[in-house]
């Protein structure tokens, strides 16, 4: 691919948004990473599967519901391949990471731990620096496999979780809204100073708020994505906190710009997707991922397209961080750690990237052959080409202390909520850099 290429009822839309909010990373800290149980055991090398007997071998499995389908295909597969081995694959009951991490460190806590999880990628330092887990076994990854989104699990200059379903921020646009308000939407938005004109125009014209970022489901993701999209430093190298000078605190900004000139919809995701698929809210900042579903929400309502979320100067000065998921192993068993690094194998190929990057969920394809037979389907609305054809480069998510990822997530949580109510960038950016340096000992 090109280097560009680029109203349900309330109950209803409530589940929906949920499971999407945790699809693409929300609730990304995780409370086992502040006091929760400790996890035992100690990672496994991987075995020479040659040496392996699949008979009497139960392989344990954590994911989320998003990653179910794409689940049972891979254990057919691995069956067919390893008759006798079985599986103990149930989905977990919600889609959250937070929920999910929680989940897989208790199990362990009480003798019961996973030989393969799907973890959110904001997660990564946390399994890292508590878990120690085995590196991913690139050797065994399948052809097609696009190897640049590797780097969203790396970790130390080493390979910890496969990438698996990936997401990028994005901005939604009301394209009929624009329109009607003198606005060619053809002419794209790439800069602050562009959307924000934007946006008071649209507002002068209906008397509402015409965009809305969101602050409760992952503002970790979208503050980090302004920062570095700006060329500045999320984390610094030291592991202390790098949005803190004047590139950060003008990229974080854009919550407190927008809530003074009152045309930011300061509602949490769920609202803010029932707006813009009503027609109701022309910009919505929120990921690739959604995109199948703002698509079904929508229908012919009116013209809408997802476009590549405007920089503080209009210029891409760095990656944003890849939202989404992968797979980890932490198998205290050799031979089960080998059938872990096969599954992962068969979960990167084509067919069940397929079924983990389609119309259900518009994430990221991570084989470029699956992406090559999406795009070219019946199915692929220009929407959906936009969300399966991104290629742009992307940089891990978060990547401060593990065991500080929840206070720090609820620090940038209380961080990005204060500055939609206008509190004041520079004081409110140095307030959160102090809290997670202090978090980090730094």
């Amino acid at each position: 691919m090109s280097t560009r290429r680029s109203l349900l009822g309330t109950a209803a839309l409530a589940a929906v948004t949920a499971l999407t909010l945790a699809a693409c990373g929300s609730g990304s800290g995780s409370t086992a990473g502040a006091g929760g149980p400790a996890l035992t055991g100690t990672v496994a090398k991987a075995a020479d599967l040659a040496n392996c007997k699949p008979d009497g071998v139960t392989l344990k499995l954590n994911f989320g519901p998003q990653s179910a389908p794409a689940v049972k295909l891979a254990v057919t597969a691995m069956q067919q391949k390893y008759p006798g081995l079985k599986f103990d694959a149930k989905a977990s009951a919600t889609a959250s990471y937070n929920d999910l991490t929680k989940q897989v460190v208790s199990d362990a806590a009480v003798g019961k731990p996973d030989d393969l999880i799907n973890t959110g990628l904001s997660q990564l330092t946390f399994w890292v620096d508590s878990y120690h887990p085995a590196e991913i076994d690139q050797s065994t990854l399948p052809a097609g496999y696009q190897k640049q989104f590797l780097a969203a699990g790396t970790a130390n200059g080493k390979v910890y979780i496969a990438p698996f379903q990936i997401s990028a921020p994005v901005l939604l646009v009301n394209q009929t809204a624009l329109k009607n308000a003198g606005i060619d939407p053809s002419t794209p938005i790439t800069s602050y100073a562009e959307l924000i004109k934007a946006a008071q125009t649209l507002t002068a014209r209906t008397g509402k708020p015409s965009i809305n970022i969101s602050t409760d489901g992952l503002p970790d993701w979208f503050s980090q994505g302004f920062v570095q999209a700006a060329g500045g430093k999320f984390v610094n190298a030291d592991g202390s906190a790098g949005f803190g000078d004047a590139t950060g605190v003008k990229a974080l900004s854009i919550w407190s710009t927008l809530a003074k000139d009152k045309v930011l919809l300061n509602v949490g995701g769920t609202d803010a997707m029932a707006q813009f698929m009503a027609g109701n809210l022309p910009f919505m900042a929120y990921t690739t991922s959604i995109v199948a579903t703002i698509g079904k929400g929508v229908g012919s309502k009116f013209q809408w397209m997802p476009v590549d979320l405007p920089t503080l100067n209009g210029t891409d000065a760095g990656p944003l961080p890849a939202g989404g998921n992968g797979w980890l192993v932490l198998s205290q068993d050799p031979c089960k750690a080998a059938y872990a690094n096969a599954m992962i194998s068969l979960m990167l190929s084509k067919d069940i990237s397929l079924a983990a990057s389609g119309t259900g969920y518009s994430y990221i394809p991570v084989n470029s052959d699956a992406a090559t037979e999406l795009l070219a389907g019946s199915t692929a609305t220009p929407q959906l080409k936009y969300a399966w054809s991104y290629d742009k480069p992307l940089s891990v998510w978060g990547g401060f202390k593990g065991s500080a990822t929840k206070q720090i997530f609820d620090t940038l949580t209380t961080t990005t909520q204060q500055l939609s109510t206008g509190a004041d960038p520079q004081t409110t950016v140095a307030s959160a850099v102090r809290q997670v340096n202090k978090l980090v000992g730094k």
